[in-house]
């Protein structure tokens, strides 16, 4: 046998015992090392799946709801120029149209289940055309029925006075059905703090310095009060002497998009009793009783709601309060939209401000105040805009974009 034979027998050799044994260990632990490997990049593949997965579908639920507010803002653009052409020369049909905004709208649409077979059928093939997998439901609401506690300092006398009535009227209900609730209140008090933080002074209406008032807190009384408009609702928290069981008290009624008035056709029950003290729940449940009548509807001006009321309430003092009704139709909105996909969900609550028929409504109080001297004026029987009821509505051109938003927020 030649020496390359013998290099090729020496190569191919068997192992030795002793070391067979090494050989199945390392084995083994790379098979643990690929088996580990392979899990963790399982896992990790896993995880970044449902996670893009999961964005994925926020991304879908947050479009669905903006969709919503988009649809929203068309109904309410519609709605506003219908009103700006024909005006209250609808009046008989104001609740009619009130129907394009205030009806709740969802998508997909409910099917009732006494609506005919075929309308079902259409609706059902619609539903199954569309390329929007998600799903969405919005509402729309008035925002002017609620009161403007901005106008707490307001430029116009009738404003701050009946603003201040109205919200001191809204916490004494409350103290009337429960005497143990916030026994120690002083509302007057805190009404004058929540001025304090709105008006241009840095004089506390309590007596004192209102940047004093705020370092006994521990506040930077440099930035407290900001002595301007409350910008958001939550801002309401950080005034002196707010808790959270009167914040939660008065935040459903209250607004810093209001109408400078009350909308007595939209208004809330709470808001219909903050009026004066003989508004009672009674009567307060006639009223609304009365406007969800289909016969006969909302009421059309200040005559006909002191026709249905008589002398059940004490007209001569709310009139001297000068508290602004009106009758017409709104034009501050808020827009609630959620939208769903899977088991994402998004909310979007968004608020229209009609700032030109705002403007034209407070420089009507500020022109009857100049002509009365500044006295407070009686309850306004005016209608938005303008229009007193009695007089030819004029019509106004539509309008050239959408509403304007001034509140966004997203959840």
């Amino acid at each position: 046998m030649g020496p390359a034979a013998r290099g090729v027998l020496v190569a191919i050799k068997p192992l030795r015992p002793g070391n067979r044994g090494v050989a199945i260990m390392i084995t083994i632990f790379a098979i643990m090392l690929m088996t580990f490997v392979a899990v963790e990049i399982s896992y990790e593949t896993s995880v970044e799946y449902r996670v893009s997965n999961s964005d994925y579908h926020k991304v879908r639920a947050y479009y669905a709801a903006k969709s919503g507010v988009e649809l929203a803002l068309l109904r309410i653009q519609l709605f506003k120029n219908i009103m700006n052409q024909f005006g209250e020369n609808l009046k008989g049909q104001t609740e009619l149209l009130n129907k394009i905004w205030a009806f709740p709208f969802q998508w997909p649409p409910f099917i009732p289940k006494d609506l005919s077979l075929t309308n079902s059928e259409a609706i059902t093939e619609s539903v199954g055309e569309s390329l929007m997998g998600s799903s969405y439901d919005v509402r729309i609401e008035s925002e002017g029925s609620k009161i403007d506690i901005n106008d707490l300092d307001s430029p116009s006398k009738v404003l701050r006075e009946s603003t201040r009535k109205l919200i001191g009227q809204l916490i004494q209900n409350r103290i009337d059905e429960d005497d143990d609730w916030n026994e120690n209140l002083e509302t007057d008090e805190l009404l004058n703090d929540i001025t304090d933080w709105i008006d241009a002074d840095d004089k506390a209406l309590n007596g004192g310095d209102e940047k004093n008032n705020y370092e006994e807190f521990g506040v930077d009384s440099e930035f407290y009060p900001p002595n301007r408009p409350f910008k958001t609702f939550q801002e309401l928290h950080m005034v002196k002497g707010m808790t959270d069981e009167i914040f939660n008290l008065i935040f459903p009624y209250i607004t810093v998009y209001g109408t400078k008035g009350i909308s007595v056709n939209l208004a809330k029950k709470e808001v219909l009793m903050s009026i004066h003290p003989t508004f009672t729940a009674e009567i307060v449940d006639e009223i609304i009783a009365r406007i969800q009548d289909p016969d006969e509807g909302p009421f059309a001006s200040m005559e006909e709601f002191k026709g249905f009321l008589g002398n059940r309430v004490n007209w001569k003092e709310i009139e001297d309060s000068g508290i602004p009704l009106y009758f017409g139709s709104e034009y501050n909105f808020r827009i609630t939209s959620i939208g769903s996909y899977s088991k994402s969900r998004s909310e979007i609550i968004a608020i229209v401000y009609d700032f030109d028929t705002v403007k034209e409504r407070l420089k009507e109080f500020m022109d009857k105040e100049d002509q009365q001297g500044g006295t407070p004026t009686p309850t306004p029987t005016a209608t938005p805009g303008g229009n007193s009821g009695n007089s030819a509505a004029k019509s106004k051109p539509p309008l050239s974009g959408k509403p304007k938003i001034v509140y966004w927020q997203e959840e």
